[in-house]
């Protein structure tokens, strides 16, 4: 393709795919070469996302994805019955060889970011059970660990320490939570109270929640960091332990549901438990709980008067 006009066209609508997959896309994209481009829901100069765009002798095609979600998603302009059976075999071809780099590429971040965690974690002490973050979630400490005023928490996956989450609070004195860049996440979790062989183990998006919930029943809860986690995590305890009694516990994003038609910590809560066959149980909202509270450490921290 040489006409400027007809690359341009391509290139948006290639863009255009990308914002309404990922909410976000590149103000160019480079055509033959991958391109980075920030998570909008990340923190600015995250570039976990990622595009390629195919225009030499191949009909106009490409991918893109996001590395912090694992989301992937291939694109052909005009669709894949435009292609001819040549073209189909190249496009396959070049997505073959782009997989094997973004593999590869993958694995050094992974291993960058595990390297990141071990030193974090090898300068920090145990976490004051007084730092403000537990004290206004009402929960211990449990073996978190504590750099300066940050807060780590530990993520594990394949029996190994992959990644951290970082607690902080930022210059403006909000809350931030931020995992190590390239840092795996997929199948990652924390986890309070596991054993060999536990008899019941339940499932839940954040730590703090997770918190609460082992202090509550005394029982194995892994901490899956995000609702788009929550089968993986749960599978794996599935296969890990499967005489266990799961029990998925989900967030109630009920202020997102009415702003954009969908309760995403209860669907994927609800995917997670039908895979596993496992317990679903989500917060029991008494009268006059506040709309913007959602998980059951915001529950029993709201029972018990804290501020939230």
């Amino acid at each position: 393709m040489s006409d400027d006009w007809l690359i341009g066209m391509v290139e948006d609508q290639f863009k255009a795919a990308m914002l309404k997959d990922l909410g976000a896309a590149p103000n160019h994209v480079n055509p033959s070469k991958i391109t980075r481009f920030d998570d909008p829901k990340g923190k600015r100069g995250n570039n976990a996302c990622y595009c390629q765009l195919f225009l030499d002798d191949c009909h106009p095609a490409g991918y893109f994805g996001n590395w912090r979600t694992g989301h992937y998603q291939t694109w052909i302009c005009g669709g894949k019955p435009s292609m001819t059976r040549s073209e189909r075999k190249l496009f396959d071809q070049k997505l073959a060889e782009a997989k094997r780099q973004r593999e590869q590429e993958t694995r050094q971040r992974q291993q960058a970011a595990r390297e990141k965690a071990f030193k974090l974690i090898s300068r920090a002490t145990p976490a004051d059970p007084q730092h403000p973050y537990l004290v206004n979630k009402q929960v211990g400490a449990h073996d978190l660990m504590q750099l300066g005023n940050t807060l780590l928490v530990p993520l594990f996956a394949d029996d190994q320490l992959v990644n951290l989450q970082r607690i902080y609070r930022d210059e403006s004195g909000q809350i931030q939570k931020r995992f190590l860049s390239g840092g795996r996440m997929a199948g990652a979790f924390a986890f309070m109270g596991l054993c060999d062989a536990p008899t019941a183990v339940y499932i839940c998006e954040g730590w703090a929640t997770g918190a609460t919930i082992y202090e509550d029943t005394g029982q194995a809860v892994l901490c899956a960091m995000n609702a788009n986690n929550l089968k993986a995590v749960a599978t794996f305890a599935r296969n890990r332990w499967p005489s266990a009694a799961l029990t998925v516990c989900a967030d109630d994003d009920r202020l997102l549901a009415q702003r954009e038609g969908i309760n995403v910590g209860m669907v994927k809560a609800r995917e997670a438990a039908i895979a596993t066959d496992a317990l679903l149980v989500a917060p029991d909202w008494p009268i006059g709980a506040p709309e913007h509270l959602t998980d059951f450490n915001d529950l029993a921290n709201w029972m018990n008067g804290g501020s939230l």
